[in-house]
């Protein structure tokens, strides 16, 4: 493989990308005492994750809280009290931990109003898997190209109150395509959707919220998938060892020998375009075009001459049915010999 490709090569072909998310789980809360008086808690993250900092807010409208004498707890230990001490952080456990959070508040008029939170994180990682082409023993993902269709799949982490880890089978997943709730790919058991992004420049954001049947513990998560211009490498087709997938033709190479075959490998073009053949190959050389067409992807260059000199060659690729993908690359064939010219040296 050239150094460009270098940076792409990632994990095993049988991977999957782990992309970073925003884990969440369960947030309860309850009035104890107090009823008549309304009091907001608040919590950032909305449904916090796994050993995550929390912070929760108290508010009302119905009496002065700022004058109030507030006491938090957590767990039955008192943590932070004060008059007006409305703001409070603390650090989530593992997931499936339980953190109990006790708000009591006294009021300048006497009165005592407690609210309680039970906080049971819970987490979804999002996964994704692009339908896209690399040749084979490739060491690297396929990666998400333009046009080319991609799965993105939710695979949650959500305990019970029995501290059992729920099937993913048994969870309502609600998918979100930038900022746009996806109902026909969302619902019960629905942890997993395609899609094809039809814009150059647009990354689309993806985001799901899982919950348990009864509503009680939810867990959301988000990515920003985006795609990429396809490529195409050249290789030397050898007639003894095949397609030397080690070495790429590209750069200044060397003829050795009088004849030599390559090929044009696409990567990250739709496979059903590979497969289909729907790529069209244009090469050329020294700027004319010299064939290819559908399913061209070989070419075999003669020094039938045995002449010196060198050879500009490049090869374009197409696929028919999307526009976005499309790639080209070049190289400079030199071969050493003697008599004859440039141009005729090389033939096809």
């Amino acid at each position: 493989m050239p150094n460009k490709f270098n940076k792409i090569i990632i994990f095993s072909l049988a991977l999957f990308l782990i992309f970073a998310f925003k884990a969440s789980g369960q947030v309860n809360t309850g009035a104890l005492n107090g009823a008549g008086d309304s009091v907001d808690v608040t919590t950032a993250p909305e449904f916090p994750g796994a050993n995550q900092d929390v912070s929760v807010r108290a508010e009302s409208f119905s009496f002065d809280i700022n004058s109030s004498e507030i006491i938090w707890a957590l767990d039955g230990i008192i943590k932070d009290k004060g008059i007006g001490k409305k703001d409070f952080s603390f650090k989530t456990g593992t997931v499936g931990s339980v953190s109990l959070l006790k708000i009591i508040i006294k009021t300048k008029e006497g009165k005592t109003i407690e609210k309680s939170l039970v906080v049971r994180p819970a987490g979804v990682d999002i996964l994704w898997q692009a339908d896209s082409y690399v040749p084979p023993f490739y060491k690297g993902k396929a990666l998400y190209g333009y046009q080319s269709l991609i799965t993105v799949i939710a695979l949650p982490n959500i305990i019970n109150s029995d501290g059992m880890k729920i099937n993913p089978d048994d969870l309502i997943y609600k998918w979100t395509k930038d900022s746009k709730v996806l109902g026909e790919v969302s619902g019960y058991g629905k942890n997993k959707f395609s899609f094809s992004a039809q814009i150059l420049s647009h990354s689309p954001e993806i985001e799901v919220e899982v919950s348990s049947s009864d509503k009680k513990i939810k867990a959301s998560g988000s990515i920003t998938l985006e795609a990429i211009e396809p490529k195409t490498v050249i290789y030397e087709d050898n007639p003894l060892y095949g397609i030397i997938y080690e070495k790429a033709v590209a750069g200044d190479f060397k003829l050795n020998g009088n004849e030599i075959t390559l090929t044009a490998t696409p990567y990250f073009f739709s496979n059903n375009a590979v497969d289909d053949k729907k790529i069209k190959y244009g090469w050329n050389m020294n700027g004319q075009n010299i064939g290819g067409g559908k399913g061209g992807r070989r070419i075999t260059f003669r020094n039938v001459d045995a002449a010196k000199g060198s050879t500009a060659i490049s090869v374009d690729l197409q696929n028919e049915e999307s526009d976005l993908q499309s790639a080209r690359t070049d190289a400079m064939l030199n071969y050493d010999g003697s008599g004859g010219s440039a141009q005729k040296a090389v033939s096809f």
